[in-house]
C-alpha cells in the first residue's frame, strides 16, 4: 500500500484477504481520504457496508487518527459492535446530550430543551466519526453532530437510503429528503449496488431489491407470501402454527412487524390479541400505570410477556427500542426483564436530577408489549425470522420504503401476511416523502 501524501492514510487495494470489488475499494479509500470532510456510503443489505466500515476503522487507526463508531439508537450501536468487534456508542452519548428532564405529564413533551454538551465551542475528542444506520438520523441530530466535529474533523455516514425516513419533530421536514439523502447528493456519496452476500436468506435480499423498484416479491423457500382478508385471525393462526414448527414469535429471535401502531391491524390491537392468545390468565401479572397521554389507564404484564422499552433511560442503561422478556416481579414492585444480553429490574419509581432539582419518574410507564412492533421501532435491528403484516384499511402507511425496511430486518426467513389491495398499494408508492 502506498501512502496518500495528501492525508497520510495508505491507499487500500485489498485487506486481510477480504476481496472487495471496485466500488467497495473506492468507498474505503474515500472514507480514508481526510481531505473529504463528509463521505456517505449507501447500499442495500448484502452490498458490504459493514465490511467496508470494519476495514476503514483500523486503516484510520494505523494512520494515528482517533476514530469513534456510533449509531442513532442503542440497539443499532449494539448490533454494529457485534458485527465488527469495534466498540460503538449512541450518537446521543457521543454528543453528551443531558439525561432527559421533566416532561409535561399530559403530552410527554420535554419542559426544557436538552441541547448536547458537545458543540462548536466544545467539540468531540475524535478526528473521525463513523456513523452507522445514518438513514435513521433526523435533521436536529445531524446538525448537532456536524457542529460538534473538531477543526479538521471528518464524518463517514453509512446507511441504506431505501429505508424509512427518520421521524422529524417539524412536520415540514418530514416531507423533505432526509439528511442522509441530502449528504449523499451534495457530497458525491458512494452507492453500492452489487449484492455479495450468498448465505441463507439471499432470497430476502433479492426480493428486497424487487420491492425497492416496485416489483412483486417472488415466493421462495425463505420468503413466504400469505394473502388473507381476515388479518387478525391469520396472524393468530400464523403465530400458533410457527410455535408448532419450533419458531416462537413470543421470543426475541422472531418478530411481527407492522407499518403502524393504530387501527385494527396495528401493533396496539395485535399486541392485545396476542397477549390473550399466548399468556394464560393464571400466570403472575402486574398492572402498570400508563402515561397520561396514552388512552389506557394501565397495562397488564404477565411473566414471559415480550416487551419493548420506548424511551432512553440512562441511569438504568436501557434504551429506546430494546426488547426483552418479563421474568418476574420483585417484592418492591420492580419488573425483572431479560434483554438477551443482560437482566435488569425496572423499578416503579426512579429519582432524577433536573435543571430545577430532583424529580421522580416511573420508568415502567415506558414499557410496552412487543409481540408486534412498528417498522420504525424495528429499524436498526435484525431478527432470524420476520412476519411483516399489511392491511389495506391503513392505505396511507403503505409504501415501498416501509415494506422494504420491514422485510430486510430478517436474516433467515420472511413471511408477508397481507391482503391483495395492501400488497398492490405498498408497491405502487415509493414513500420518499
Amino acid at each position: 500500500m502506498k501512502p496518500d501524501q495528501s492525508n497520510g492514510v495508505p491507499k487500500v487495494s485489498q485487506i486481510d484477504e477480504i476481496l472487495f470489488d471496485e466500488t467497495q475499494l473506492a468507498a474505503i479509500n474515500a472514507c480514508c481520504d481526510l481531505s473529504r470532510r463528509i463521505v456517505g456510503v449507501t447500499g442495500s443489505a448484502g452490498t458490504g457496508k459493514t465490511s467496508i466500515l470494519a476495514a476503514v476503522h483500523p486503516a484510520l487507526r494505523r494512520a494515528d487518527r482517533s476514530v469513534v463508531l456510533c449509531a442513532p439508537t442503542g440497539k443499532a450501536a449494539k448490533r454494529i459492535q457485534e458485527a465488527t468487534g469495534i466498540e460503538a456508542r449512541t450518537i446521543h452519548r457521543l454528543l453528551e446530550y443531558p439525561r432527559p428532564g421533566e416532561v409535561d405529564s399530559n403530552t410527554g413533551k420535554a419542559l426544557v430543551t436538552t441541547d448536547p454538551k458537545r458543540d462548536r465551542r466544545n467539540p468531540i475528542d475524535f478526528d473521525v466519526v463513523l456513523a452507522d444506520e445514518y438513514a435513521m438520523v433526523n435533521v436536529e441530530v445531524h446538525r448537532n453532530l456536524l457542529d460538534a466535529l473538531p477543526p479538521g474533523g471528518v464524518i463517514r455516514m453509512f446507511g441504506d437510503a431505501n429505508q424509512l425516513q427518520p421521524i422529524e419533530q417539524i412536520k415540514r421536514l418530514q416531507k423533505e429528503p432526509s439528511s442522509f439523502l441530502k449528504m449523499l447528493e451534495k457530497f458525491d456519496g458512494i452507492r453500492l449496488e452489487t449484492i455479495h452476500r450468498q448465505a441463507a436468506g439471499s432470497s430476502i435480499i433479492e426480493n428486497g431489491a424487487r420491492i425497492v423498484v416496485g416489483k412483486m416479491p417472488i415466493r421462495k423457500e425463505e420468503f413466504a407470501l400469505k394473502i388473507s382478508s381476515e388479518p387478525v385471525q391469520a396472524v393468530q393462526d400464523f403465530v400458533m402454527d410457527s410455535l408448532d414448527d419450533g419458531f416462537d414469535y413470543g421470543g426475541l429471535d422472531c418478530q411481527l412487524i407492522c407499518p403502524t401502531k393504530v387501527g385494527w391491524v396495528g401493533t396496539e390491537a395485535l399486541n392485545g390479541a396476542l397477549q390473550l392468545l399466548l399468556q394464560p390468565s393464571s400466570k403472575d401479572y402486574l398492572n402498570v400505570d400508563r402515561h397520561k397521554w396514552i388512552k389506557e389507564e394501565y397495562i397488564r404484564f404477565y411473566v414471559n410477556d415480550k416487551v419493548i422499552n420506548t424511551n432512553n433511560n440512562y441511569p438504568l442503561e436501557v434504551f429506546n427500542g430494546e426488547t426483552g422478556l418479563v421474568k418476574g416481579f420483585t417484592s418492591d414492585g420492580s419488573i425483572t426483564i431479560d434483554f438477551g444480553d443482560r437482566t435488569i429490574d425496572i423499578p416503579p419509581s426512579l429519582e432524577m436530577q433536573g435543571r430545577n432539582g430532583i424529580f421522580y419518574i416511573n420508568p415502567q410507564k415506558d414499557i410496552d408489549l412487543a409481540y408486534a412492533i412498528t417498522t420504525h421501532k424495528a429499524q436498526g435491528s435484525e431478527y432470524q425470522r420476520v412476519c411483516y403484516i399489511m392491511n389495506g384499511s391503513r392505505s396511507w402507511t403503505l409504501n415501498r420504503k416501509n415494506f422494504y425496511t420491514g422485510i430486510s430486518r430478517a436474516r433467515e426467513h420472511v413471511t408477508v401476511l397481507t391482503d391483495s389491495r395492501a400488497l398492490t398499494l405498498s408497491l405502487q408508492k415509493a414513500g420518499d416523502k
